[in-house]
């Protein structure tokens, strides 16, 4: 044996970091890095023991093995499985596994090999075709006499399986990295007592007969630490490794080359290394180590693509956001959309995207959309970049503005962005979500401040309603520099707003008092009496909150009068005024203003103010009807209940419907009915927890732990009293508070 060449075992690592090849029956490295090498074939019962530090796949390998059943009972009919997935996702890692588990379990008497067919390396002059191997995989199943002519070795091969078949001794066959079905096909055995295993970042099981595929994705999270943990040869507290894992966004050569990175230099803290990860532009550059790098692996696919489709590929790392809509990724292409389409499907083949959420999306791997956003800083300019992006968020934005319309209005004959009714326009806000506020931050570096500026206001009434007010504060911010830089005062008094009717949700009414005056201050400079009347309504209600009904009736008149009789506020000053109204005790004279007040937003198509108007005049009839003992009426304000949830639920208002929900509790706790009122008090407490509305869950445990103690179930109603006490601790809320208190001591033991 020469200097250069050395005996192994074969580790399931990424390919193309050795090259392994037999002569004779022997298997050697050839370290020369020579390109002429052969074909790598290798007798699986001859790879060592199995690696310690492989890590989940559990159920994949249960259904490898399970299509690794070769004959009796349970055996799979298929004889061909083909593993699929990114590069780096540990398609070879698994597939040995599975086949070194079966060969130990005496599955297949008649041989067991491997062959790694080199579909991705970088010279394609490397890739392995069958009559390559026809002579190593009879040598490596223990055939000596091979047939001197080229042209007879295929028919001795397929010979030999009949053969071995008819013995009843079935062969595995591996068939590694493998790109083209050519490589493949003619390797397929005639008999299904025999098995082979693929794995190919192609999605090539539908060209071959009969395949099974089985697509991998990432390791789930624990998994993912754990990889991290085994590779790196030490512990990890678990909150730091799940940021490290999250940073390499739980791709196996990801998370394999941190822990070699880590076991390595026994000083670096996980923290150091996640610091060094943090930075996008940099992370790729951190994720190397020694001769192994991610981004080697996603060049290998990268590389084979069509210029068109490489272009594609660029093009989706200039997405605002990450899922992404075929609309949205033919603009950022600028191609027609059944030309996006068939490239995004080829770029779904080639494992370089992913389904994203719901039909006609996609979106990339974290790292693979790094690699891409690398390729198209290379290779596309500057100018181009800008101008796919400045398409793309002017679509949205314009999308996103007449999906908003939809929220509190009835819009009528829209552009051909539009919606056909309410529940499209909502479903659309609930998918764009997110990369509307990324597209607002977009927007705003390529310095199109009215585009960031319209899209944080289309966004921002959705975010409220669903109490993702991280969300819309960020936006907020956002749009109110963009207005700003822009110079755009009637943008800025309007974000304001937005602003105060977010905090106002969130319970912080002092911070909403303070942006609601900006707001309106600035709408009153610019004599916007539309804007000003909006933002002294929000204003009346955020003072009455914080206050008393007292403090927010000036303002509230001062909108009236500005409004006047039609004005397009005209219904939301009754709404609040009906509030106010019922708030001092004036039940009917509240009832009175919010049928009028109702009339007008079903008038108008103004959903949410609907929902908004009709839980308010349902709570107003309870009430009434509790202090008239008049139980007809309490059907009524519960019938006005029911209602208000559906509007809510039309706008997608979780809140909202959570509170109506603890109102129709009460009514039935009013009812002396304790089962179906804890059975609505159970629906709110489920939609505030959903919506991490920690006062309104406070308020419902407040609700249950009363209607428990009053009915004489001290224990579970104390119980939830004290954990009402715990949730509402940080609100100002000095009554409800007061009364927890008294019946906790009223009750105490």
């Amino acid at each position: 044996m020469s200097d250069s060449e050395r005996y192994v075992s074969l580790d399931a690592q990424a390919s193309g970091q050795s090259r392994i090849y037999q002569a004779g029956r022997d298997l050697y490295v050839n370290e020369s890095g020579n390109p002429a090498v052969p074909p790598t074939v290798i007798p699986l019962s001859q790879t060592g023991r199995m690696r310690g530090d492989f890590v989940g796949r559990d159920g994949e390998i249960e259904r490898i093995l399970a299509h690794l059943q070769p004959q009796g009972e349970g055996a799979s009919v298929s004889s061909v499985l083909v593993l699929s997935g990114l590069g780096g996702i540990g398609k070879t890692e698994l597939a040995t596994r599975a086949a070194r588990l079966a060969v130990d379990r005496n599955r297949f008497p008649g041989g067991a090999v491997s062959v790694d067919l080199r579909g991705y390396e970088a010279l394609s002059d490397l890739s392995v075709y069958p009559h390559q191997v026809y002579s190593p995989l009879l040598k490596a199943l223990g055939v000596d006499a091979i047939d001197p002519m080229p042209e007879n070795v295929g028919p001795q091969f397929h010979a030999e399986l009949e053969k071995r078949a008819g013995a009843k001794l079935p062969v595995l066959i591996l068939l590694d990295n493998a790109r083209d079905p050519e490589q493949v096909l003619s390797l397929i055995p005639d008999s299904h007592i025999h098995r082979v295993i693929v794995t190919s970042r192609n999605a090539i099981a539908p060209l071959l007969p009969g395949a099974i595929n089985v697509r991998l994705d990432v390791l789930s999270p624990g998994d993912a630490v754990s990889l991290v943990k085994v590779k790196a040869r030490r512990e990890l507290p678990l909150a730091s490794g799940l940021d490290l894992a999250k940073l390499c966004d739980h791709l196996p050569l990801a998370l394999s080359v941190v822990g070699a990175i880590l076991a390595s230099d026994p000083e670096l803290s996980i923290a150091e290394l996640a610091g060094e990860l943090t930075q996008e532009e940099q992370r790729l550059e951190g994720l190397e180590h020694e001769n192994v790098a991610v981004r080697a692996a996603f060049e290998r696919s990268y590389v084979r693509l069509n210029e068109f489709h490489a272009a594609a590929f660029r093009s989706l790392a200039l997405a605002p956001g990450t899922d992404i809509s075929v609309e949205v990724a033919a603009l950022l292409l600028d191609s027609q959309e059944l030309k996006a389409r068939r490239a995004l499907r080829h770029l779904l083949n080639c494992h370089l995207v992913e389904a994203g959420h719901g039909p006609g999306r996609w979106r990339m791997h974290d790292l693979v959309r790094l690699y891409a956003a690398e390729q198209a800083q290379r290779m596309d300019s500057k100018e181009s970049r800008d101008a796919a992006q400045v398409r793309a968020v002017s679509y949205l934005s314009d999308r996103a503005e007449l999906a908003a319309e939809w929220t509190n209005g009835h819009p009528r004959n829209q552009s051909s962005y539009g919606f056909g009714d309410r529940s499209v326009a909502m479903e659309w806000l609930a998918t764009e979500a997110s990369n509307l506020v990324a597209s607002a931050d977009v927007a705003a570096e390529l310095e199109a401040f009215d585009k960031s500026a319209d899209l944080s206001a289309s966004v921002v009434p959705y975010l409220i309603n669903v109490a993702d007010f991280s969300s819309s504060l960020s936006v907020l911010s956002i749009g109110i520099e963009a207005a700003k830089r822009s110079e755009d005062r009637s943008r800025l008094a309007g974000a304001y707003n937005n602003l105060g009717i977010t905090y106002t949700s969130m319970r912080k009414h002092r911070d909403a008092v303070r942006w609601f005056n900006k707001s309106v201050a600035i709408a009153r400079s610019l004599g916007d009496r539309g804007a000003e009347v909006k933002a002294l309504i929000n204003l009346s209600g955020a003072l009455r909150d914080l206050v008393g009904v007292e403090a927010g009736m000036e303002p509230l008149e001062r909108a009236m009068r500005l409004g006047g009789d039609r004005g397009e506020s005209e219904g939301f000053g009754l709404t609040n005024a009906g509030i106010a109204l019922r708030e001092s005790g004036r039940f009917q004279e509240a009832e009175k203003v919010l049928r009028q007040a109702l009339a007008i937003h079903a008038r108008k198509g103004a959903r949410k103010a609907e929902a908004s108007t009709l839980a308010q005049l349902g709570t107003t009839i309870m009430q009434r009807a509790t202090r008239e003992l008049n139980p007809a009426l309490l059907q009524e304000g519960a019938n006005y209940l029911g209602a208000a949830i559906a509007a809510y639920r039309d706008v997608r208002d979780r809140q909202g419907e959570a509170m109506c929900f603890l109102n129709l509790g009460n009514a039935f706790s009013l009812a002396a009915n304790l089962k179906s009122a804890l059975e609505h008090y159970q629906s709110a407490l489920e939609l505030s927890r959903e919506a991490g509305d920690s006062h309104g869950e406070g308020m419902i445990m407040a609700a249950i732990g009363l209607a428990l103690v009053t009915r004489g179930e001290k224990k579970r109603g104390r119980s939830a009293l004290k954990e009402a006490q715990r949730l509402l601790e940080p609100f100002h809320e000095p009554g409800r508070k007061q009364l927890i208190a008294k019946h906790l001591q009223d009750h105490d033991g």
